[in-house]
């Protein structure tokens, strides 16, 4: 375990980072990018009527498809990153802020599509 010493008002701080398992690194990554994958194909789809239609036809519900979608990305890439251990020197500090920031990422490009739906 990385410690690093940090003042706090005066006081001393320890603050701790640990190196992450190459699985929590790889599904962590896995996370980030599935979940911008996901804003951009609910954006394409509510745009796309071919790619409603497309999803919609290959399980019955354009949401059930997203989903299996969603699981298989995560999945694959959770997987693939994890055997390449992509990066090596990352620390659950650092993952944490990368998951933090997909998901407002995620919330902004969703919110920004909508957006003239819900003052309609």
């Amino acid at each position: 375990m990385k410690k690093t010493k940090t003042s706090v008002k005066g006081e001393k701080a320890v603050r701790s980072t640990k190196k992450m398992n190459k699985y929590a690194l790889g599904f962590g990554l896995s996370l980030v990018v599935t979940n911008l994958f996901n804003a951009v194909v609910l954006v394409i789809k509510e745009v796309s009527a071919p790619v409603m239609n497309a999803m919609k036809a290959a399980l019955g519900h354009h949401w059930i498809t997203h989903a299996v979608l969603l699981i298989f990305v995560f999945i694959i890439l959770g997987v693939v990153f994890s055997v390449y251990e992509v990066a090596a020197k990352w620390d659950s500090r650092k993952m944490t802020y990368y998951i933090i920031g997909s998901v407002v990422i995620s919330v902004v490009i969703i919110t920004v599509f909508f957006f003239p739906y819900l003052i309609a």
